[in-house]
């Protein structure tokens, strides 16, 4: 089993897990003290910054023990805590999971901690321990999870007083055939609201596809029922260009070498491929200060298009797919 500390990151849409390190001690501190309602459910800490640091470094070196710090991708700040911890064969306990209540991390957060247990350390178990009296979060559990039976002997001691525990398991089977294609969904929803809350507009305009003749291609999607819509030479960016529609199809944007450019011969080596894909923002500064943010990297200086008459940048994707950007004029 790998130890806590070679774990850095767990990378989903709109949050990220991270390994706690000392130097989040206040961090720690802050998010668990933030509401004296959910406090309570909690086991106590101290309050003392340099013990924080000091359990978080025992931590760091704990073989099946893992702490995560929840990051926000948008923003970048810490906005949750989550642990993999008690692990033993092929079953583990997640808890120490906190979320700030302005934030829309739970599931993503959850999501992410299962993914790793269940395919990242081939567990075939992950169960939870919650307060029956913390209503809220047993409501969360109970629809994702099996509820056990009640057992009386499963309690905890927090502040003088005694609880009663619920336990929650879920099994890698159910998780991989029903819980993470919905948590898949619901995450990818969360994202696509925050994205375009984030860029104002993110609206679809066209598939860029590198060929070699755009007469010779533009007649095999001819074929397809596309025609030409316009064509443009950009001497700035070393293209001639064709774009085609066709009924409830997406516009495509055939692309070819000026004479004398060797821009698209990378694109060439493979073959006719899809290029970009294109999008219009209102604000492309903006834009590209978010998209850094999700991994996203500019790979182009911002440039007038000469068919578009408005600025334009190309970015690649983490999986190096390109996308473009252009400044939506009014």
């Amino acid at each position: 089993m790998a130890l806590a500390s070679k774990v850095t990151s767990l990378t989903g849409l709109s949050f990220q897990l991270r390994s706690v390190v000392p130097a989040d001690a206040e961090v720690v501190l802050k998010l668990r003290g933030q509401d004296g309602d959910r406090q309570k459910y909690l086991n106590p800490i101290s309050d003392d910054v340099e013990a924080q640091k000091a359990w978080i470094a025992k931590q760091n070196t704990t073989e099946n023990d893992y702490y995560f710090v929840i990051e926000d991708r948008f923003t970048k700040e810490p906005v949750g805590l989550i642990g993999l911890y008690n692990i033993a064969g092929n079953r583990a306990e997640w808890g120490r999971w906190i979320v700030d209540s302005s934030s829309l991390a739970a599931v993503e957060s959850v999501n992410l901690l299962m993914a790793f247990g269940f395919n990242d350390l081939g567990l075939s178990e992950i169960y939870c321990q919650t307060v029956a009296d913390n209503a809220a979060v047993v409501k969360f559990h109970d629809g994702y999870a099996t509820k056990q039976p009640p057992d009386p002997s499963l309690t905890v001691s927090l502040r003088g007083e005694t609880y009663q525990l619920v336990e929650h398991i879920l099994t890698r089977a159910s998780y991989e055939t029903t819980v993470a294609g919905k948590w898949d969904t619901f995450c990818q929803q969360i994202f696509n609201r925050r994205l375009a809350g984030e860029l104002g507009c993110f609206e679809f305009h066209h598939i860029g596809i590198a060929v070699r003749s755009v007469k010779d291609a533009a007649y095999g999607y001819r074929l397809l029922g596309y025609q030409a819509e316009s064509s443009f030479t950009d001497p700035e960016q070393g293209v001639n260009g064709l774009f085609m529609t066709a009924k409830s199809q997406p516009r495509i944007e055939l692309l070819e070498n000026m004479e004398g450019s060797h821009v698209l011969d990378s694109w060439h080596k493979q073959s006719v491929t899809p290029y970009h894909f294109a999008y219009f923002v209102t604000d492309i500064p903006h834009a590209l200060e978010v998209m850094g943010k999700l991994g996203i990297r500019q790979i182009t200086p911002v440039k007038q298009s000469v068919y578009f008459g408005a600025p334009i940048v190309f970015l690649l994707l983490p999986n190096r797919f390109m996308i473009e950007l252009m400044e939506k004029t009014k």
